[in-house]
């Protein structure tokens, strides 16, 4: 009766939603009713859908059932661990880390640097947070052999391989609480290890904080009440003259209207693209080729002082040849935090001719 009392209501009192910010993703709306959709049972698995995505105080529930959960003394509520200091961390064990891929996608980008010997080429893979804050992790909970990982990274890698896991750790907050991302600190720390390993001279920046009330991805899988809040932080000294994301032109690296959205991390840039072309002012003819995921969003500007242009590249979306892109660059840096380099399925396009 409970049940039907909340589709009812949600069918018929609440209009529906199109795209959940707390999840981050886009919605069942009401489904098509025709007989090609009954026949095929797409309707049925559509009304499905519908009834769980727009149930009348869906995030209440979500919420309700953390918290009943962590009262039964819960510690992993939707594949994600609740740590110390209340920081939430994404599940990832033996079992669903993918070795397989994982050592795939080392291969692709081992060939790719192979192909451009002639450049100075760099593989920055960042540490997961339950990686660095281990210590915060519940008591004997489990999860994967990240130094067997980095190892594999030494060995295909070499030199090329810049470690910033000892750095990290230096960081009084190197991760968010509540989100997968790191930090602007974090990532700041992890542009000192980059600056190291490619002789480039460091450039240390203030950092100025733009919100202090950031909730991110892991908390929105559990949506517990009393999760704490983040400070967001940027570095507003840090100016280009332009970025080109997927043909929108801006004159900044920051997308200040984000900070008026759920996802406050696309402060940086405003997201994710597939390819974004960043002219800095710096005249020195240097060009760099970034090769990523999202953690680059918020390292690239300490980057933009090296650099005449930057051109960032995420292969879930580019559809552009990269090879064309890496001889017009001086330099190559290839950017992913360890469990999305692992699970990524498009590194083979490094080396499409």
């Amino acid at each position: 009766v409970i049940l039907l009392g909340l589709s009812v209501g949600s069918f018929f009192f609440t209009p529906d939603r199109a795209f959940s910010e707390n999840e981050n993703r886009y919605l069942q709306t009401t489904p098509e009713l025709t007989a090609d959709n009954v026949l095929s049972g797409k309707f049925m698995t559509e009304v499905e859908n519908y009834t769980s995505d727009q149930i009348l105080l869906r995030d209440f529930w979500t919420g309700a059932r953390s918290a009943l959960q962590r009262l039964e003394g819960r510690q992993d509520i939707s594949g994600t661990y609740l740590g110390a200091d209340g920081r939430y961390f994404a599940k990832v064990t033996d079992d669903t880390f993918n070795w397989d891929n994982y050592q795939k996608n080392l291969a692709a980008v081992e060939t790719f640097f192979t192909a451009n010997d002639g450049k100075r080429c760099t593989a920055l893979i960042v540490p997961s947070p339950a990686g660095v804050l281990r210590d915060s992790l519940p008591e004997d909970a489990p999860y994967y052999d990240e130094d067997r990982a980095f190892a594999m990274l030494e060995e295909h890698l070499g030199t090329a391989f810049a470690d910033a896991r000892q750095a990290l750790a230096g960081v009084a907050d190197p991760y968010y609480h509540t989100d997968h991302h790191w930090t602007t600190a974090g990532a700041q720390a992890a542009y000192h290890i980059w600056a190291e390993a490619t002789g480039h001279t460091a450039r240390s920046y203030a950092l100025v904080q733009a919100t202090d009330r950031f909730r991110g991805t892991l908390y929105s899988k559990v949506l517990l009440p009393d999760s704490v809040y983040d400070e967001v932080d940027y570095c507003p000294d840090i100016t280009i003259e332009s970025a080109d994301c997927d043909g929108t032109v801006t004159d900044s690296l920051y997308d200040l209207a984000a900070l008026e959205k759920k996802d406050k991390y696309e402060l940086f840039l405003g997201g994710n693209y597939a390819k974004a072309v960043l002219r800095t002012g710096v005249e020195n003819g240097k060009h760099l080729l970034l090769i990523k995921d999202s953690f680059a969003n918020s390292l690239v500007p300490f980057l933009c002082g090296d650099y005449e242009t930057i051109t960032m590249v995420d292969l879930r979306y580019c559809r552009e040849k990269i090879q064309p892109l890496a001889d017009e660059a001086d330099d190559v840096l290839v950017l992913y935090e360890i469990t999305n380099f692992a699970a990524d399925g498009n590194l083979f396009k490094l080396n499409l001719k």
